[in-house]
């Protein structure tokens, strides 16, 4: 599969990609590499004022990444597809929002913020972020979760 988003990187094929989607995508690499992001994050006002063509696009690529999100969801809750359009949409608007602001401090607790929740969502909460983009908590089994160094760009 292509992968449509740049500036995020996953390995698409671990049993935990969808969680690495959410972490990179919030991540401060990410909310600080403004040229090279994800057009979700750069374009939603624009698409909002284009023609249906360039919603179709957008579309397109906001459904591939709830298609990861939706499979790689470790638990059963459903629904399943709800869920993982709110994950998506909880990374798209956070990161549109904190790229918005000023205050740096506020815009890292909203990513941080996004992430916990998104990660909550995806039954991923333990593996929840630390202020300035800093992985660390207990797995299940109480080992701590060092910094992941992505392999592939989604």
């Amino acid at each position: 599969m292509e992968e449509p988003w740049e500036g995020v990187e996953v390995d698409m094929a671990s049993a935990d990609a969808g969680s690495q989607v959410v972490r990179a995508y919030l991540s401060r690499q990410h909310f600080e590499d403004v040229e090279n992001s994800c057009p979700m994050i750069a374009l939603p006002s624009d698409v909002t004022r284009s023609g249906k063509s360039a919603k179709r696009a957008f579309e397109k690529v906001f459904e591939a990444m709830i298609g990861v999100l939706e499979r790689n969801l470790t638990d059963s809750r459903s629904p399943r597809h709800t869920r993982a359009q709110a994950i998506a949409a909880l990374c798209v608007g956070g990161m549109v929002v904190a790229r918005a602001m000023v205050n740096r401090n506020a815009a890292d607790e909203l990513r941080d913020a996004c992430m916990a929740i998104a990660l909550e969502l995806g039954g991923w909460e333990d593996q929840r972020p630390l202020k300035n983009g800093v992985r660390k908590g207990p797995r299940r089994s109480g080992a701590a979760i060092p910094p992941r160094t992505p392999s592939r760009a989604i």
